[in-house]
């Protein structure tokens, strides 16, 4: 049976980055590198955004733990799940980031758990590699498993604020003939607001990627669930 596309290229990706690199740089670059510097920012906008001591958390590409490492360090969590499609990521990420914090492998296009069960889901640098189809899929679902009042925050690309990435990858593609290493998509803002407004969502705040305090490269966007 085929796989997903995200899961063949990204496996090898990193299993490439594995055998090119020690396993600390490795997992790294693995979440695009500067694991103190985005880990750190990104754990700041979350709490910036409501994340806070008690509650229920969902971390939806939780990748090598680099936020979840961070986010251990600010805040005292009820519970913390984090979800991936790499062995590997998970693997490691169990070994820096808080003894009581879930990590599981996840092929599925649903997220693991209960209806109704974290009052914030954050998913960094995941949408941006993802068909429109399953970005709907997984958003809908996310809807579900949120408790009233919870709070979804992603990040994404827009092609007018990251064309340089989109020229990288046209490049990338001219030489190798074929897309590499992975997917790269871009969303508009009103892309999102029609996603929002036809799972459920009430969009909150688009945070800039330029910002100065809480950028990481990407434009962030706060959806709420009534």
């Amino acid at each position: 049976m085929a796989k997903f596309h995200f899961l063949e290229d990204y496996e090898k990706h990193v299993r490439d980055l594995i055998k090119a690199h020690p396993l600390n740089e490795a997992m790294s670059l693995a979440v695009g590198g500067n694991w103190d510097g985005v880990g750190n920012a990104a754990a700041n906008l979350l709490t910036h955004c409501g994340l806070r001591d008690g509650m229920t958390v969902l971390d939806f590409g939780c990748g090598s733990g680099r936020v979840a490492t961070k986010l251990g360090q600010k805040v005292q969590l009820r519970s913390f799940v984090g979800v991936d499609v790499i062995p590997e990521l998970l693997d490691y990420a169990k070994t820096v980031s808080p003894p009581n914090y879930q990590f599981q492998l996840n092929h599925s296009l649903q997220i693991p758990g209960e209806n109704g069960t974290f009052d914030f889901v954050y998913a960094f640098s995941v949408f941006t590699h993802l068909l429109q189809t399953e970005i709907l899929l997984y958003t809908h679902d996310i809807f579900q498993k949120l408790k009233p009042g919870g709070l979804f925050l992603f990040s994404f690309l827009e092609m007018d604020k990251h064309w340089n990435i989109l020229e990288a990858d046209a490049v990338r593609h001219f030489t190798y003939g074929q897309p590499t290493p992975h997917l790269n998509m871009f969303l508009s803002r009103n892309q999102i607001d029609t996603l929002a407004e036809k799972t459920g969502f009430k969009v909150t705040r688009y945070i800039e990627p330029q910002d100065d305090v809480y950028s990481i490269g990407q434009t962030i966007v706060l959806l709420k669930k009534p």
